[in-house]
């Protein structure tokens, strides 16, 4: 629990529709996670001088009279972190302060719980991954963009009648193995793992205030299964019509000439899809089948496939650490930023990915906290020296250290 600063930052600064700025804060707080898709912003103020004898005729700063709706501008340090919407506003008076609390999402939050097409379509036609993002997105005012080939159309495209825009989004980003992410200024971005560097290394001892790990088999399989099935067989069959034509009567079930199955085969290939990826760290009978929510193919299933088995071991591995201020020299912790850990408590001496930052003011000062996974996790790239340590002091794919280790790392250590 975040407890009030005696001095309110001027580090956050909230650029409120209709309201005004607002830049002093007793309590801050932006979150940014790959995984949460949408960022985050808390804000309190606590004034302690306005709770006195004479509260009861004294007036309120317009903070207090805020209500949800608003759009909002979070900047810190200068720099623009979220645009996006003030959802909740909490006052509160007690006998010796008074209080305000405010909080929301950046611009892309919306896509989270709201239907993608309500009114229709049902579905897209022949349609590129990035274009059918952009036509979801673009009644909520969130631009897209993209940083991948996301390779060829996609046949067809459907739409679920009560399915969120994140929902329609994903479920064919992860056939092309897109990693998804809001930037937090009103758009979306459609890229890959690491895609710029961090600002400063992470060391331990150096920069690094703590250092936690969480390993967990828990939601790890051996072998991970998505089954699939399009609506038709496509360019599978054989290309042979049906011999009725219309008007004519069926043939009586008795009289049926008996097959050989090559029918039955030909409409399997066609229409049912299977896509298997194997986890080699988990070693005993561990199987996990998904549904496929979309259609498709043998290729695209095997992505899938890949995806959830990856995005499980994000999930079951990651280091937590917390760094004094907002950034270093000049530039901003930012989520998807590759940094080089090495940490001597953990056994850790290679890149990883920030996967989750977290901007923080409170009693103890200008704080954030940082989640970090193996950069493969994110990504379909092959795995090669990504989870495996390097030289103490040389950094991650300099010279031919890449694959090398040292020191006293045990397995546990080396495959985060």
């Amino acid at each position: 629990m975040r407890v009030h600063a005696d001095t309110p930052t001027r580090s956050f600064r909230l650029e409120i529709e209709g309201a005004g700025i607002f830049d002093e804060w007793t309590i801050a707080e932006v979150s940014r996670d790959l995984r949460d898709f949408s960022g985050r912003f808390t804000f309190s103020l606590r004034d302690a001088t306005r709770s006195t004898a004479t509260f009861d005729w004294a007036s309120p700063p317009p903070l207090f009279r805020l209500r949800p709706g608003p759009a909002v501008k979070v900047f810190v340090d200068g720099v623009l972190e979220l645009s996006g919407w003030i959802e909740t506003v909490t006052p509160v008076v007690e006998a010796d302060y008074a209080e305000v609390t405010i909080s929301g999402r950046d611009k892309a939050g919306d896509l989270i719980d709201c239907a993608c097409a309500p009114h229709g379509p049902g579905e897209f036609t022949d349609i590129k991954l990035e274009d059918a993002v952009r036509r979801i997105a673009d009644p909520f005012g969130v631009t897209v963009r993209t940083e991948i080939d996301t390779g060829a159309p996609i046949a067809r495209y459907p739409l679920g009648v009560a399915e969120t825009a994140l929902s329609a989004i994903e479920k064919y980003a992860r056939q092309k193995h897109a990693l998804v992410l809001s930037d937090g200024t009103g758009g979306i971005v459609l890229t890959r793992t690491g895609a710029t560097r961090a600002p400063d290394d992470l060391t331990l001892p150096g920069n690094m205030r703590s250092s936690s790990c969480v390993f967990s088999h828990a939601g790890r399989h051996s072998e991970t299964i998505v089954h699939g099935q399009p609506e038709k067989a496509r360019r599978a069959r054989d290309g042979r019509a049906s011999p009725l034509i219309a008007g004519d009567a069926p043939v009586a079930p008795g009289a049926r000439a008996s097959g050989d199955g090559a029918a039955t085969d030909r409409e399997r290939r066609g229409i049912a899809h299977k896509g298997v990826a194997i986890d080699p760290e988990i070693t005993r009978h561990r199987p996990k089948v998904h549904l496929s929510k979309a259609q498709p193919d043998d290729v695209s299933a095997d992505d899938e496939a890949d995806w959830r088995m990856r995005t499980a071991r994000a999930e079951s591995e990651e280091l937590l650490t917390t760094v004094r201020g907002y950034g270093a020299g000049g530039r901003p912790w930012r989520v998807n930023q590759l940094a080089f850990v090495d940490d001597a408590f953990q056994g850790i001496a290679r890149n990883m990915v920030i996967a989750r930052t977290d901007k923080s003011y409170d009693e103890d000062g200008r704080l954030t906290a940082l989640t970090l996974n193996s950069p493969e996790a994110f990504d379909k790239a092959p795995v090669a020296g990504r989870r495996t340590n390097v030289q103490r002091g040389r950094k991650a794919g300099s010279g031919s250290g890449g694959g090398n280790r040292s020191g006293p790392l045990d397995g546990t250590a080396r495959a985060l």
